[in-house]
């Protein structure tokens, strides 16, 4: 009987160490938790661009110099592609050139007085989906022809695209917006603006200054320019003979437009669109929220990651328990927050998100960042635990070794 009676005793104690180990390694999530969601560690993403030095072209054969692919002819034109440039002077400089070339899927940034493209007595030079950020000139031609941008995205600066003494060029499909003006065309003919976003600028979306003439805009959405003065122009014409329809049937969709009237733009030249358009957009933003979430202070690469979209994106805000907002423009694809940053707490992470009409859509979420035990000093805990239990183990044999002995 006294044998019974270690032997129980050494199992209750043993149990209560395990026990005890147990709640040191599955302490239970807070309840008001929706899921946990541990971002792994050391998280990466592949990038996209070849980061790459400004490039100067002065010359035809400056083009190979510079590593470009091709050999300067319509059916092979000179490449620069897939590059990512970041500087405080020009981009992409190209000056007196007459071969034909390329600037595709880069993504430029510069602080210089011209800003990430200057074209300066240029022929046949093309951008093509590029996306160009924080300058004072997104892509400036000057004495130029026979120019194409197409299909770039161009935000955040002063000037997004700007034409000057530049014939016989397009600007299609691109989108422009949150600059201070989207295009501008001073002392320029016989240019094309089709197809394009130009939206949510400071002032005008399109300025078509003095002695610019037979330039044709059409096909495009105009829309909420002018932020400044509340929208009273998105377009503004000085200049004469041009044009804002294709003759036909196609004008531009515009978001002050009277449907009762005909739409006359503003400035000098009095230029009509005689097959005007409304432009609508009274729809919110599609915002995916977001479980609520605990990470690992131990950890790091953690982000929130929320999917998003619209027609016509402009901005987000991040707030972290109604305080150090983050503020950005959004380009309508996915938003990413770090959280590596954040202390042991809880946090309550507001976003919101808005368009170029100031349609609104938000999320709230909360985050706590703990310690959990299989990071950092929590592997030293288990590791006791485990050590613990196999002590206990090897007290209970002997002793139970000892009695039987006893008893024999």
């Amino acid at each position: 009987m006294g044998m019974k009676r270690v032997v129980a005793t050494s199992l209750i104690v043993l149990l209560f160490m395990l026990s005890t180990a147990g709640s040191l390694v599955a302490t239970p999530s807070p309840s008001y938790l929706k899921s946990i969601n541990v971002t792994p560690k050391g998280a990466s993403s592949v990038a996209q661009y070849q980061t790459a030095e400004p490039i100067i072209i002065r010359s035809n054969s400056d083009f190979a110099l510079f590593g470009a692919t091709g050999v300067g002819t319509p059916s092979d034109p000179y490449r620069f592609e897939n590059l990512a440039i970041s500087t405080n002077l020009t981009c992409i400089d190209v000056e007196a050139t007459t071969a034909y070339f390329v600037i595709s899927n880069c993504r430029l940034e510069a602080n210089g007085v011209f800003g990430a493209i200057l074209f300066t007595n240029v022929e046949n030079g093309r951008v093509v989906n590029c996306e160009i950020i924080d300058a004072t000139y997104g892509i400036t031609v000057i004495d130029s022809v026979d120019i194409s941008i197409e299909n770039t995205t161009i935000y955040d600066m002063d000037y997004g695209i700007y034409l000057s003494r530049v014939s016989n060029s397009t600007i299609i499909g691109c989108t422009t917006f949150y600059n201070y003006r989207g295009i501008v065309l001073e002392r320029t003919d016989h240019c094309q603006i089709r197809d394009n976003l130009i939206y949510a600028n400071w002032q005008y979306g399109i300025e078509i200054a003095l002695f610019s003439h037979n330039n044709s805009v059409y096909g495009n959405s105009i829309g909420w320019n002018d932020i400044i003065n509340e929208n009273m122009y998105n377009v503004i014409d000085t200049g004469e003979d041009n044009y804002f329809d294709d003759n036909v049937s196609i004008g531009n969709y515009w978001s002050d437009f009277n449907e009762s009237e005909s739409y006359v733009i503003p400035g000098a030249a009095n230029s009509v669109d005689s097959f005007a358009q409304l432009l609508e957009d009274d729809v919110n933003p599609i915002l995916v929220p977001l479980y609520d979430t605990a990470i690992d202070v131990e950890s790091v690469g953690n982000t929130l990651t929320w999917s998003a979209y619209d027609v016509f994106p402009r901005s987000y805000v991040i707030a972290e328990n109604a305080q150090d907002r983050i503020f950005s423009v959004w380009l309508g694809g996915e938003i990413t927050m770090g959280l590596d940053h954040l202390a042991v707490g809880t946090y309550t992470i507001t976003i919101i998100i808005t368009d170029g009409a100031g349609n609104e859509a938000s999320d709230e979420i909360l985050v706590s960042v703990v310690s959990f035990v299989l990071g950092g000093i929590g592997t030293e805990l288990v590791m006791i635990a485990s050590g613990l239990t196999v002590a206990s183990f090897v007290i209970i044999i002997i002793l139970s070794k000892k009695l039987t002995r006893k008893v024999r």
